[in-house]
This record gives structure tokens, C-alpha cells and sequence, in this order.
């Protein structure tokens, strides 16, 4: 029998509250406007049934999930909000569906597709993959003109995310055999003798059968 699935820690079920209120907001903007005062009445709410409540240091991560409420708030001040939407990507090797947190509409009728992250901007942040997709399944809904925002609430950074021809190139290409490996059912075992026994897995890993995977 493997050990059991990790537990959520204090920081993490903080985490998981503040991506509920980004889902209520996205929710609660197709109508309206919502203040800081909503805002913080509907995380509360959240909070109460999700939170860290018991922790011992519950009070601290109150507060600092208040200030990334306010952060978050005041990032969306006088912007026009769009209903949230999937977005998808078409490759030779499959689709990908990217969920954006927010998408905004300057005046001029530019759109905005921006991701929301709780923490802190790191210094190769915009070489992850995930930008990449959002560049091109933004693109691929909304034409070249459309733009890709990063919004990090901890340290309060709302930027472009700008990415040459060349690495939209590679990474595209990147994804096109990560979705042939995947088509292929080949998921290879990669071990790490730190992270390999903590994994509820541990004792099943590479038992997936060979042949293509076929989700019909």
C-alpha cells in the first residue's frame, strides 16, 4: 500500500480560496462592477468554508489573503471585463484549452488575456510554457492584436508578456510532441529519489500498459 495523497497545507488551502474569489469575480463582472466591500464580503464566505480556520497562525494568512483581495481589486479598477471563455489551440497532434483568469477590453476594443498568479513574479517566469499557450490560443481566438497580461498580486505587477518569433517557434514545436507522447501513451518514468517515495503512486508507477491512448 503507497502513502498517502499529501495533505494541503495552511498556504495552499490560501491559495485554493483566492482562485475561488478569481471565479467568483469573473462570475460576478459579467453584471456588474463589484467593490472592494463585495469582494471581501464573498472571500470571507469563501474563506469560512475553505480556509485554514484552525491553524494556528490563521489570523496571519487572513491578512495576507485580505491584502492580495485588495491587490486584485484594484488591478481591475476601470477596465471592461469580458465573460470568461475557453480558448482553444489547434496542433497536428491534438487540442489544448487554455482557461484564462481574466479577459479585459480596452476602449479601443483591444483585448486583454491575462493570467493571475498569488505570488511573486520569478526571474524565468515568462520562459514556462503556459505563456506560450496563452499567446497562441489568444491569437488563435482574437487575431495578432490581441495582448497577454501577467498580474503577480504579491508584489503587485501588471505587465506584457512579450515573446520573440523564435521561442513562440520552439515552444510551439515543444507541445506538438508533448501531445504525440501523450497520443502515443508514452508517459516515461522519471525518477527523483526525494519526491519518488512521497508519491501516492509510488508502488504503481510505470504499470500504465503501452499503445496509443485512445479516450473514445
Amino acid at each position: 500500500m503507497g502513502p498517502e495523497p499529501r495533505k494541503p497545507t495552511a498556504f495552499s488551502r490560501t491559495h485554493d480560496c483566492l482562485y475561488d474569489l478569481l471565479r467568483w469575480l469573473a462570475d460576478a463582472r459579467r453584471t456588474s462592477t463589484p467593490t472592494l466591500a463585495e469582494a471581501e464580503a464573498a472571500f470571507e464566505a469563501i474563506w469560512a468554508r475553505r480556509g485554514p480556520t484552525e491553524h494556528a497562525f490563521a489570523a496571519e494568512y487572513r491578512r495576507l489573503a485580505g491584502r492580495l483581495v485588495e491587490a486584485l481589486i484594484d488591478a481591475g479598477a476601470g477596465r471592461r471585463f469580458r465573460a470568461a471563455q475557453s480558448l482553444a489551440i489547434d496542433f497536428a497532434n491534438g487540442r489544448v484549452l487554455v482557461e484564462p483568469n481574466e479577459l479585459t477590453e480596452h476602449p479601443d476594443g483591444t483585448v486583454v488575456v491575462r493570467r493571475v498568479r498569488t505570488g511573486y513574479k520569478r526571474s524565468d517566469e515568462y520562459d514556462r510554457l503556459e505563456y506560450t499557450l496563452y499567446h497562441l490560443a489568444a491569437q488563435a481566438q482574437f487575431g495578432a492584436g490581441v495582448l497577454v497580461q501577467a498580474l503577480h498580486l504579491t508584489d503587485g505587477s501588471a505587465e506584457p508578456v512579450t515573446l520573440s518569433a523564435t521561442k513562440l517557434g520552439n515552444r510551439r514545436a515543444k507541445s506538438e510532441t508533448m501531445l504525440a507522447g501523450i497520443a502515443a501513451g508514452d508517459f516515461p518514468v522519471e525518477i527523483d529519489a526525494v519526491t519518488c517515495p512521497r508519491c501516492p503512486h509510488f508502488f504503481i508507477c510505470a504499470a500504465t500498459p503501452g499503445g496509443n491512448l485512445d479516450l473514445t
